[in-house]
């Protein structure tokens, strides 16, 4: 069941049929609010380090940028379902390769953040790439997976 609690969380969430991201691949990181951004700043550092290429939308990517420096490259959010065109998070979803999408909303206009955050998390379930939306379940995970656990 795991060799400790964050062995065991990442089992659990395998038992769901979870997939993982392969090392390497494009995660969409959309967080919207400084707090949850603050709180997912290790496990940011933690995916960059192990070589993910990590996304973001404008406010996400700013921030990352900003204050870790982390090397994040900016997507849009979707206005609507038919924004997808190239530098979209639609887009990158769709046609570029993501395997993961941490979308944590909440901090923007409650209209806004629904809006594009759905959008975003349909894209997700739609192309069945694993979408996180907890911010403490993906501080977990990316824990997890620092650790090697995920081999």
């Amino acid at each position: 069941f795991g060799d400790d609690a964050h062995g065991a969380f990442l089992q659990a969430l395998l038992a769901t049929g979870f997939k993982l991201p392969k090392t390497g691949a494009p995660i969409l990181l959309s967080i919207a609010s400084d707090p949850f951004r603050r709180e997912f700043a290790g496990a940011a550092q933690t995916f960059s380090k192990m070589g993910f290429k990590l996304l973001g939308t404008p406010g996400t990517a700013s921030y990352y940028k900003e204050h870790y420096g982390l090397d994040i490259t900016e997507v849009t959010k979707p206005a609507d379902k038919d924004d997808n065109g190239p530098g979209s998070a639609l887009d990158a979803i769709k046609e570029g390769g993501v395997e993961l999408v941490i979308n944590i909303s909440e901090g923007t206009t409650r209209r806004d953040e629904i809006t594009a955050g759905y959008l975003v998390r349909r894209a997700a379930v739609d192309f069945g790439i694993g979408l996180i939306t907890n911010v403490k379940c993906a501080v977990w995970l990316a824990i997890a997976m620092g650790k090697g656990m995920q081999n």
